[in-house]
Formats: C-alpha cells, sequence, structure tokens
C-alpha cells in the first residue's frame, strides 16, 4: 500500500476523535471574554493609517516565452530590488493584452523581446506609460541596435513602440524626432560621447514628452524618454545586449532601474539551509514506514535525510536547488530548541494526524517543492507539514511568484483522499475546506469573533476588502486508491511588509499575538475537521460556514470573456463559482477556477493566461 489507506485518512472518524479540534485552547480562550470589543470601530479609525497598499508593488518582466532568459534576469533583479517590497511576475503576450495589469502596484515593466507584440499589445503599454507607467525595453534587435544604418521609417517606429497607433499630428512629431535622431547618430562614428535632447511641440496630440539620447566612451547607448505631465512616466530603450544588462558585475541594469525612478537597493540573496525534521513523539520517526536513510531521495531538490548521530560523524553537504539535506532530530534537540521555529508552541497547539511530523528549512526555494519531492521519495510520509522561515522563490497560482519574508507563515503539506470518498468526486472543494480552516484559526487565535479575515474566491484571505493577506495553491495527483493533495500556503502573520499582518489588524491593546507557529498548528486543526464534516455530512452544511466568511454574497460581475453581467450566488459543490445572468435571470451556471482571475475591486472575471 502507498500509505494513504483510510485508517490514515485526515478526514476519517479517526482524526477527529484523538483531541477535538474546537475543545478549550489554552492560548486563546483565557482572555477571550475580558479581551473581546467590537472591532468595528477600532476598524475604521485604523484604516487609513495603514501604509500599506493592497497588495504589493510588481514588476512585470516580458520575454516572448523564453524561459531561460526570464529566469537570468529575474536573478539579476533578485540581487537589486528592495527585500520583500517587490515580487516580479514572468507576464505572457495574453496577459499584456487582455490583464488589469495596469495599475499603480505594477512599479515597471521590462520589455526583454517584441516577439508577439501586436498592436493591442501595445496600446496596452501605451495606455501604462501615460498613466505614469515605468518601461525598460532591451529589446536591441528590433530598436535601438539598428539605429545608426536603418531608414527614417524603422527609426520612426521608436516612438511607435512608446505611443502605438499614431495621429496625422503624432507622425508630424514623429518627423522631427526622427530628424533629431539622424542628425545625432552621424556624430556617434566620430563623437566618443553623446549626450543630446529633443523636446516634442505639440502637446495637443499627447506627445508632450522629452528624448535624452546618450552614450559615454565604451557603454552602450540609451535613450531616455519622459512624459513631460505631471505623471512623471518614463522609458528607457538601449542597445546594450540583455547579457550585459545582466551581468552580474555590470551596473546597467541598476542605472536603469534608477533612470526610470524604481527604488533599488542592492540585497544579498539569502543563501540556503540545511532542514530539521522532528514528530510530536520521537517513537513516530522509527514508525515510518521505508524511511531512507543516507541516500538521495524524490524529486527536485533532491532530499537527503541524516539522524543527528550520522550527521555528527558524516556531517550534511551544503544545501542547493537540487539538494536539500535534512538532519533528522528528536524535539528536545538543540537543533529544535534553538530554531526560529517554537516546536513545542506548535505541538502544543496541534490536535490531529496532520503535521505531526514536521520538517522546517530556515531559507528555502519553496516548501511545495520540497513536500512533493518528501512524499516522491517517502510515500509513507502524505502528512508532513513543511515549513520555512523564508522563501527565495515562493510560487503562487499560474507559476506566479511571491514575497516570502520572515515572520510570514509559509508551510506546504500533504495527504491522501480515498478514491472511494466522496469527497473524491469534489477535489477542488478543498481549496475552499482550507480557506475557511485558516480563516477560523485566526479569529480563534486572535480572541476576537469579528477578526476581519475574509475569504476572496477562490484562494485568497483579504482584509478589508482591499488587503491581500494571504493565499493558497491546491495541486493533486493520483496514488494508487487515492488521490495525493499537496496545499502550499502562505500568510502574513507579523511581518511589516510588504503589505499588511494578522497582527496588525488586532489593536494595540491586544493582550497576546497570533504566533505563526499556532496558526499553522491550528489552521492543521480545523482543516482535519471540516474535511471531516464535508465526508459526513456534504457540501450544504459546509457551504453555509464558509459563506460566513467570504466577500462575495449578491456581488456583480463582468465575465469579460463573454461581456456577460452576473450575478453571485455563492458555489457548487466542487467549489466553483455559481452565477446567474442578469440579463436572462433563468441562466444559472458555474464557473469553474482553474486559469480565472477575479479582480474584485473592478468587478472583473478574466481567463488567466
Amino acid at each position: 500500500m502507498s500509505g494513504c489507506e483510510m485508517s490514515r485518512s485526515p478526514f476519517s472518524e479517526e482524526s477527529i476523535s484523538r483531541k477535538h479540534p474546537f475543545s478549550a485552547n489554552r492560548a486563546s480562550t483565557r482572555n477571550s471574554t475580558a479581551r473581546y470589543t467590537p472591532l468595528t470601530q477600532f476598524l475604521t479609525n485604523r484604516s487609513s493609517s495603514f501604509k500599506a497598499m493592497a497588495k504589493p508593488n510588481s514588476m512585470l518582466v516580458y520575454t516572448g516565452g523564453d524561459t531561460k532568459l526570464y529566469t537570468d534576469i529575474r536573478t539579476r533583479l533578485t540581487s537589486l530590488l528592495p527585500p520583500d517590497e517587490i515580487t516580479v511576475f514572468n507576464v505572457s503576450v495574453e496577459a499584456l493584452r487582455k490583464q488589469p495589469w495596469n495599475e499603480k502596484a505594477t512599479v515597471c515593466v521590462i520589455l526583454a523581446s517584441t516577439n508577439d507584440l501586436d498592436d493591442t499589445a501595445w496600446e496596452k503599454i501605451q495606455a501604462y506609460f501615460n498613466q505614469n507607467g515605468k518601461i525598460i525595453f532591451v529589446c536591441q534587435n528590433k530598436l535601438l541596435a539598428s539605429i545608426s544604418g536603418s531608414s527614417t521609417k524603422e527609426n520612426a517606429s521608436i516612438l511607435r513602440f512608446a505611443f502605438g497607433n499614431q495621429s496625422k499630428k503624432l507622425k508630424e512629431t514623429n518627423k522631427e524626432f526622427v530628424k533629431f535622431l539622424e542628425k545625432n547618430m552621424k556624430k556617434l562614428p566620430k563623437a566618443a560621447a553623446i549626450n543630446e535632447t529633443f523636446r516634442s511641440k505639440d502637446v495637443s496630440v499627447g506627445a508632450n514628452f522629452t528624448v535624452v539620447l546618450k552614450k559615454e566612451p565604451e557603454a552602450p547607448l540609451f535613450l531616455y524618454m519622459q512624459n513631460n505631465g505631471s505623471l512623471h512616466a518614463s522609458a528607457l530603450f538601449s542597445d546594450a545586449t540583455t547579457q550585459e544588462l545582466i551581468a552580474p558585475n555590470s551596473n546597467l541594469l541598476k542605472d536603469s532601474l534608477q533612470g526610470v525612478g524604481v527604488k533599488v537597493s542592492e540585497t544579498e540573496i539569502p543563501a540556503l539551509t540545511k532542514g530539521v525534521l522532528t514528530a510530536e513523539y520521537e517513537s513516530m520517526i522509527d514508525g515510518i514506514a521505508g524511511l531512507r536513510l543516507g541516500e538521495e531521495i524524490g524529486l527536485q531538490p533532491r532530499i537527503l535525510l541524516r539522524k543527528a548521530e550520522a550527521v555528527q560523524e558524516f556531517g550534511l553537504p551544503d544545501a542547493t536547488d537540487q539538494l536539500l539535506p535534512i538532519e533528522v532530530v528528536s524535539r528536545d534537540s538543540e537543533e529544535c530548541t534553538s530554531n526560529e521555529f517554537d516546536f513545542d508552541l506548535y505541538f502544543d497547539q496541534l490536535q490531529c494526524k496532520i503535521g505531526q511530523v514536521i520538517s522546517v528549512v530556515d531559507v528555502a526555494t519553496t516548501t511545495m517543492d520540497i513536500v512533493q519531492s518528501l512524499n516522491s521519495g517517502i510515500p509513507s510520509l502524505e502528512t508532513v507539514v513543511v515549513v520555512a522561515n523564508r522563501q527565495t522563490r515562493g510560487r503562487g497560482r499560474g507559476g506566479n511568484e511571491f514575497i516570502s519574508p520572515r515572520g510570514t507563515a509559509m508551510f506546504s503539506f500533504s495527504f491522501c483522499v480515498p478514491k472511494s470518498s466522496s469527497l473524491a468526486n469534489n477535489l477542488s472543494i478543498v481549496q475552499q475546506v482550507f480557506c475557511v480552516a485558516i480563516v477560523e484559526a485566526a479569529r480563534n487565535l486572535s480572541g476576537y469573533p469579528d477578526f476581519p479575515l475574509r475569504i476572496k474566491w477562490p484562494n485568497d484571505l483579504y482584509f478589508d476588502r482591499s488587503h491581500k493577506v494571504g493565499g493558497m495553491l491546491l495541486t493533486c495527483k493520483p496514488r494508487d486508491d487515492s488521490f495525493l493533495m499537496n496545499i502550499g500556503c502562505g500568510m502574513n502573520v507579523s511581518n511589516e511588509k510588504p503589505t499588511i499582518c494578522l497582527n496588525d489588524m488586532l489593536p494595540k491593546e491586544a493582550e497576546t499575538k497570533i504566533t505563526r507557529e499556532q496558526l499553522i498548528a491550528e489552521t492543521l486543526n480545523r482543516f482535519s475537521y471540516y474535511m471531516a464534516d464535508y465526508e459526513k455530512n456534504g457540501p450544504e452544511t459546509f457551504k453555509r460556514k464558509y459563506y460566513e466568511y467570504w466577500l462575495h454574497s449578491q456581488q456583480e460581475v463582468l465575465l469579460s470573456d463573454f461581456d456577460e453581467r452576473v450575478t453571485i450566488r455563492g458555489i457548487d459543490e466542487h467549489g466553483y463559482l455559481q452565477v446567474r445572468s442578469k440579463s436572462n435571470p433563468d441562466k444559472i451556471f458555474s464557473i469553474g477556477d482553474d486559469g480565472n482571475t477575479f479582480d474584485m475591486m473592478k468587478g472583473l472575471i478574466r481567463h488567466k493566461y
């Protein structure tokens, strides 16, 4: 057997009879009566004082589908951007065309390719530029690399790249700009340096901009364009190759970011570290079926497990992207007591089978990869929890990356759903079950029955309908007579950046703070309970609980792909969004969450590319 038999299922009766997850909790109920006052007035007074934004600042990188190029650029950006403040997305051409990315949170767009960019994409880029956008063009094959020997028509295309389709008046501005380029490009063969400025003359057509053409000796040619309006939009063109721009010993990317007004903070990328693995009771380690010590197992990263005694004798190799060494220790070992993660606090809160075996890594790539690798190498560890104090490549839906600072509860765990269970027919509902579990966990630990953490369908956690506080990712694959489910979660608990955290949502006079150890354990408790409850009582009881915490009752949204306005009625048994057509009230249908994005503030549901 794979270790996924019903007796070890997280939603079996046994999993909730050990300790009922809603039994008295020392940390939360001790002061709940004395501490409780309605949070409504407090939050009304305090919400305007939050310095955070609705979501973290982001930088978009377009490489025309070249994943290696994106990886190279992303690696260099990691060393230049302020830590825990800006997240980087590898944006597709379809996203450039159709997604609502033109927003204040987008601090810069790097275009490292012009492949597949049609008029629609350029119009979106133009609109972004005209609304305080910051753009760095690294498209040397199409732009400045060909200026010196190109025709007037080709030179004119530079303005098109910045301003999209042109009116007749803008074409006149183009001609003046082309003359400026031609005049100065003739100087380059004879001059080692150049620094000239062009100012548009016709602001009535939106051509209110300044262009600086600059080249220093033995340096690439740069063309800097700035909108002269109050928004100070800017774009930078260069004939530097991408590899020149991102070379580790080059300041070109740093200077380019600063040139368009992006905050730069040279940052040392944290080194990956080894992990530790322990269990609630020491005997559990020896009882792990198929435990393989001293050999590399799993997927990527490969896992090397070695008990403490063997580590003293043989040591452990360094952690890399490809290999994660893990020391297997007892709870009272120095490795546990000196760890940033408080194992005693975690196990004191834990009341279910999921998470009785736990691995903690100080600096990891992503906990999702680690838990999947552990499950592949040791199938009997299907209920292991992996926690990171910090991640370097936190992963969200659609391959998006997210910021993972210290103070965030970053964890992944796995469990099996037997194919014979009723839940096996509705696996996608599991993400809604998890969201209810973490909201209730935070509410219980806060001591405030009206703690303002809410669910944004399908898998995000929000404060005040605008501030994202956390999210989760669910994956699934078949294994023998079961489905192996993996859940990854990131929740702001005590981190000041990039937005706000759970403890920011408590009054200053609150007697206790929420800890990530207790939040993880209590979330697992309630997740186990609601999985068992769903299996026993069906979806209706669970859905009533879900609606207590979500944000979308009777909300009207536009299905942009179908140009149809609908009213949200709830979720169906699969967790899909159930809606009613506004134009045809008899038309009720469901929208799956796979590949969709829900822009709550704009009332849109779009297909996500």
